[in-house]
């Protein structure tokens, strides 16, 4: 069960050197000095929550190590999985709904130990009016993950659930940057919209093919290269 975000402001001062490291393309003084002086630094645990359906958006954040997990879920809470948030980036539906002023419309969970930045939404507002480099990163965010949900609304359209299943566990590999993977065929169920005994099915037809291994319950390896 994930665990939900708690803001201590007992936190490292963010810096310069940590904004620059991740995101070199900031490359306007003012504007990185303004989120040392603003934005708040976590270092999240594995499965914390960053944000839930419908909550309020007070911070867009800004991934400095590690990855987090977006997903969409509906009222009765099944989710599906959208896309990864990795170093150097952020969520667009976070910033799309900062910027129209509306609640949280995705979940976002921690999936191995994570750094981050917490940019409040005014000072989002503010580098939107006032920082060509934000409004550049905003633009990139945008358009990479519109691609990557087209990809998603082609996979669950057009391929079949072993084609989709394939590309789920290589791209959460590429993400954690690991072969192997600490996840239960319920969870990827879950995630994927399909049944622990179908998804049980299919990894058993991909041990036979040779494209991975799963010897031990909840950890899967991955053999063809992510």
């Amino acid at each position: 069960m994930p665990s939900k975000l708690q803001i201590s402001r007992d936190k490292p001062p963010v810096t310069v050197a940590m904004i620059r490291q991740a995101f070199p393309h900031f490359d306007e003084a003012d504007f990185v000095n303004l989120v040392c002086e603003k934005a708040l630094y976590m270092n999240c645990a594995t499965d914390m929550e960053l944000m839930s359906m419908g909550s309020i958006v007070k911070y867009v954040p800004l991934v400095l190590k590690g990855s987090v997990k977006v997903m969409r879920q509906d009222e009765s809470g099944k989710a599906v999985f959208l896309y990864y948030i990795l170093s150097g980036e952020s969520c667009p539906m976070t910033l799309n709904a900062c910027y129209h002023h509306q609640n949280s419309a995705i979940k976002a969970i921690v999936q191995e130990p994570t750094e981050l930045l917490l940019v409040p939404v005014q000072v989002v507002y503010e580098a939107a009016k006032k920082y060509v480099c934000w409004q550049r990163f905003a633009f990139e965010t945008f358009t990479s993950r519109f691609d990557q949900l087209l990809q998603v609304l082609e996979n669950v359209m057009f391929k079949q659930l072993d084609e989709r299943l394939l590309h789920y566990l290589t791209d959460k590999a590429r993400a954690l940057k690991t072969p192997i993977l600490h996840i239960s065929n319920q969870q990827i169920a879950d995630e994927l919209g399909s049944s622990r005994e179908v998804i049980s099915r299919l990894i058993k037809q991909f041990e036979i093919k040779g494209l991975l291994r799963h010897e031990q319950r909840g950890i899967i390896e991955i053999i063809e290269k992510p």
